[in-house]
C-alpha cells in the first residue's frame, strides 16, 4: 500500500486496556491507529447504532467486539475497508452475511489458547457437577453433616461410564472429545454441519433428541444462528434424564431461560453450570442466583492467563495479514476468500 494503512478500533467496556495494547503494536509496525467514541459506562451489550463513526470511513481495516455491533450500513459506509477482526472467537456482533457479500474477510480469535482453556473448564465442570466438591467442602466446614456410607446419602458420581451429549461439535466440542479419551465416557454429538468421515472415532454422531434423550451431561456449545437460538427450551429439557446435567458455555441466548429455570426449580433436571446468560452481567435480582443445583460463573470460566496472552499479538498479526494482503491467522469465512481477492483487485484499481 502506497499510502500509511488505517486500522479503526472501536472502543470497548471490557477490553479496552488491551485495543490499547493492540493499538500501540500496530502504530509501532507502521500502522495508522483511529479509534471509536468511549463507551458508556456499564455498556455490555452490542450498540444498535447503524451511524458510520467518521475514523471508520477511511479505514482499511477495523477491529470490532461482541459489545459493538458491525451492521451492514456500518460495513458499506466504510469503501476503502479490507477486512474485519475481532479478539474473540464470538462475532455474533457482525453482519456476516454482509461481509460475505461485500468480499470481507473476517480474522477471529481462535488461537488454541482460547478453544483449548475453554474445553478444559467444560471439563472442569462436568466433574464439579458430578462430584460437587462445595457439598464436600461444606461437610469439612460443618455447614453439612456427613452423608451416610451409602450410595442413597452420597452426592458424588463418576464420569467413568456416563454420557456426555454435545449440542454443537466445532473446535471446542473436538478438544473435549480429545480430553475426554481414556475417560471411558460415551460421547454423543448432534451438529448437523459435520462431516462424519472427520469424526473422532470415540464421537458418535446423534440426533437432538437422542442427546437429550440418552445424555447424563448435555454440554451447549452452539454458536448463535436462527437455528440454534433457543435451541434448548422446554420441550428439549422435558426430554432430558431427571438425574442429567446441563452445561452451556456458548451463548446464553441457546438456551429458554424462564424454562431452564423451571425445570431447576422443580428438579426436573438434576443441576447446570452456566457461564453464559441472555442477560450479562445476570441481574442481581435473577431466579437463578437463588438456586442451589446451579454453578454460575460471569462468561469468563475459560479465561486464563494465557488466552490474554494470546489475544494482543494474534489481533495484530490478523490485522497485519489482512493488511498485507493475506490471509488471516485464524479466519471466521474463509468461504469469502474468492470475494475477498476480488474486493481488493477493485480496491487497488481505484475502482
Amino acid at each position: 500500500m502506497s499510502r500509511k494503512p488505517t486500522v479503526f478500533l472501536v472502543r470497548d467496556s471490557v477490553l479496552d486496556s488491551l485495543f490499547d495494547e493492540i493499538a500501540h503494536g500496530l502504530s509501532v509496525r507502521g500502522a495508522h491507529v483511529v479509534r471509536g467514541e468511549a463507551p458508556s459506562v456499564g455498556d455490555v451489550r452490542p450498540a444498535e447504532s447503524d451511524r458510520v463513526p467518521e475514523p471508520m470511513r477511511q479505514a482499511d481495516v477495523a477491529l470490532f467486539s461482541m459489545r459493538r455491533r458491525c451492521s451492514a450500513p456500518l460495513l458499506n459506509g466504510a469503501p476503502r475497508l479490507r477486512g474485519i477482526v475481532y479478539p474473540t472467537i464470538g462475532i455474533e456482533s457482525l453482519d456476516t452475511a454482509a461481509a460475505d457479500e461485500l468480499g470481507l474477510i473476517v480474522g477471529h480469535g481462535a488461537m488454541p489458547e482460547n478453544y483449548l482453556g475453554l474445553a478444559e473448564a467444560t471439563v472442569m465442570l462436568m466433574l464439579m457437577l458430578l462430584y460437587n466438591p462445595n457439598a464436600s467442602s461444606d461437610v469439612l466446614h460443618g455447614r453439612r453433616p456427613r452423608p451416610a456410607p451409602n450410595e442413597h446419602a452420597v452426592w458424588a458420581r463418576m464420569l467413568y461410564g456416563r454420557t456426555v451429549g454435545m449440542v454443537g461439535f466445532g473446535r471446542i466440542g473436538r478438544a473435549i472429545a480429545d480430553r475426554l479419551a481414556g475417560w471411558g465416557a460415551p460421547i454423543l454429538a448432534h451438529d448437523p454441519y459435520v462431516d462424519p468421515a472427520g469424526l473422532p472415532s470415540a464421537v458418535e454422531l446423534a440426533s437432538l433428541d437422542r442427546v437429550l434423550r440418552d445424555s447424563d451431561v448435555v454440554v451447549v456449545l452452539v454458536a448463535i444462528t436462527r437455528e440454534t437460538w433457543g435451541i434448548i427450551d422446554s420441550a428439549a429439557l422435558a426430554k432430558m434424564k431427571p438425574d442429567a446435567f446441563l452445561i452451556n458455555v456458548s451463548r446464553g441466548e441457546a438456551v429458554d431461560e424462564p424454562a431452564l429455570i423451571e425445570a431447576l426449580s422443580t428438579r426436573s433436571i438434576a443441576g447446570a453450570a452456566l457461564d453464559v446468560s441472555c442477560v450479562e452481567p445476570l441481574p442481581t435480582d435473577s431466579p437463578l442466583r437463588r438456586l442451589n443445583n446451579v454453578f454460575l460463573t460471569p462468561h469468563m470460566v475459560g479465561q486464563t492467563k494465557d488466552v490474554f496472552r494470546a489475544i494482543v499479538p494474534t489481533a495484530i498479526e490478523n490485522i497485519m495479514r489482512i493488511l498485507d494482503g493475506k490471509m488471516p491467522l485464524y479466519c471466521a469465512n474463509p468461504h469469502a476468500q474468492p470475494r475477498w481477492e476480488e474486493r481488493l483487485k477493485a480496491l487497488a484499481s481505484g475502482a
